[in-house]
């Protein structure tokens, strides 16, 4: 009996990982200069709009993390492009980042230290609010 328990607990663990999104990251200094360099890149803030409107990456598209799978059509147009995720500090990019992943994106990229360490960077940041 405990060995079946520790088999299927094994399977449920080598299965969890698996399946688990592939993330590299990107440090803002890299990212600055793709944009700089005029490299397409898909960036993705998964902030609230308010929060996007105070201070955002050139080029960034804003949908809230909690919002993801009601944009899926709009996600979809970037689903076989290379996609930047980032948040304040990478809690929320990390749930998108799985809602990305369940929605079958493959190609993710978690910002390192996300918009904190690219304001202590003093890096760019545009402020408004743009519909994208």
């Amino acid at each position: 009996m405990k060995l079946v328990y520790l088999i299927t607990i094994s399977t449920l663990l080598l299965f969890s990982i698996c399946t688990q999104a592939q993330i590299s990251q990107i440090t803002p200094q890299e990212l600055y200069n793709k944009i700089e360099s005029g490299q397409p890149i898909v960036i993705l803030d998964v902030r609230t709009a308010q929060e996007f409107s105070q201070g955002h990456i050139q080029g960034a598209v804003n949908i809230p993390y909690d919002q993801l799978h009601s944009h899926k059509k709009k996600l979809n147009a970037y689903k076989a492009n290379a996609i930047v995720v980032y948040c304040r500090s990478g809690r929320r990019a990390e749930i998108a980042q799985q809602t990305l992943h369940d929605l079958g994106f493959t190609q993710l990229i978690d910002l390192k230290g996300h918009i904190n360490l690219w304001q202590a960077l003093n890096l760019p940041l545009l402020s408004g609010s743009f519909l994208h």
